[in-house]
């Protein structure tokens, strides 16, 4: 499959309270903002997270979602509270393989504004947005053992359960177990076309 989707066009999801959405350049020091308030949580299992986290990281970030995007390679969200306009969480999908039509769902939640259902919105509607725009029939949310949070998300967002997988992850140099998901289209009600 071979669709140009127009990145800056893209939202795919809007209700009165939130709108997913990719984020312009721009809007670096709003992503900066909620990553840097979210670094206890968050650092605790991503590797990304640091307190040294800066501005120029957000940049960074985004300059290279933007090239990732037009090449198909990942497409990131940005969960956006519209009364107040902050960033109140992330949802990507990455690690494409299009030989295999499979990728990773990953999401966060800025600290705050857990436990409101923002990260299964934002985790259901990326892989909405992944079956409909970009051929992909599978979607793997790969969660550390311990990471239960995370692992409450992928259940109330529709996905299964499929393992508990050793050394799936490496967290700073050290491998580390992770209960693996999936989600298919057919977990979403989305029917996929067969293939020619």
């Amino acid at each position: 499959m071979n669709r140009h989707i127009d990145r800056d066009r893209q939202i795919i999801y809007c209700d009165r309270n939130y709108e997913v959405r990719p984020l312009g350049l721009r809007e670096a020091p709003a992503l900066y903002d909620a990553v840097r308030q979210s670094v206890p949580a968050i650092s605790e299992w991503e590797a990304w997270c640091t307190r040294d986290y800066a501005l120029a990281d957000a940049k960074l970030f985004l300059q290279r979602s933007i090239e990732q995007w037009n090449v198909r390679a990942a497409y990131d969200f940005n969960v956006i509270e519209r009364s107040s306009g902050l960033v109140v969480g992330s949802v990507a999908i990455n690690q494409v393989s299009q030989l295999n039509q499979l990728a990773n769902l990953g999401y966060w939640v800025r600290e705050g504004h857990t436990g409101r259902g923002i990260a299964v919105l934002a985790a259901r509607a990326a892989a909405a947005f992944a079956f409909a725009k970009t051929g992909l029939t599978r979607l793997e949310i790969v969660a550390q053992a311990g990471n239960l949070r995370s692992q409450r998300v992928a259940e109330k967002a529709g996905a299964t359960l499929e393992c508990l997988a050793r050394n799936r992850l490496v967290f700073h140099g050290e491998p580390r177990d992770a209960k693996v998901f999936s989600l298919v289209p057919s977990d979403l009600g989305i029917s996929v076309p067969a293939a020619a």
